[in-house]
């Protein structure tokens, strides 16, 4: 069953991070992560008591749900249609 997209969310509780778990916010960081160890750099600390880190995910869930809201308010631009197996996207941009 498909998922709607999640960007994330914080709490007022400065180490509950429940709202960043399976998000797109998450994936993100996760991607940010792998990038930093193809050079050789130290990865992302996750330590949720490090204010550093509520700091990053509070950038990428505001970039997420940047991505999300522009999405949703211009969901015409996405045309999906299905033959068989087959999927297509079709996406209407301005500005590439």
């Amino acid at each position: 069953m498909p998922h709607g997209l999640r960007p994330g969310d914080l709490t007022t509780n400065p180490v509950d991070f429940t709202g960043f778990a399976d998000s797109m916010a998450e994936a993100m960081e996760e991607e940010l992560d792998a990038l930093l160890g193809l050079d050789g750099l130290p990865p992302v600390s996750k330590d949720e008591s490090d204010r550093e880190v509520r700091d990053r995910r509070r950038f990428m869930i505001a970039i997420a749900r940047g991505v999300v809201r522009h999405l949703a308010e211009r969901h015409d631009a996405l045309t999906v249609t299905h033959d068989g197996d087959t999927r297509t996207v079709a996406i209407d941009t301005e500005q590439i």
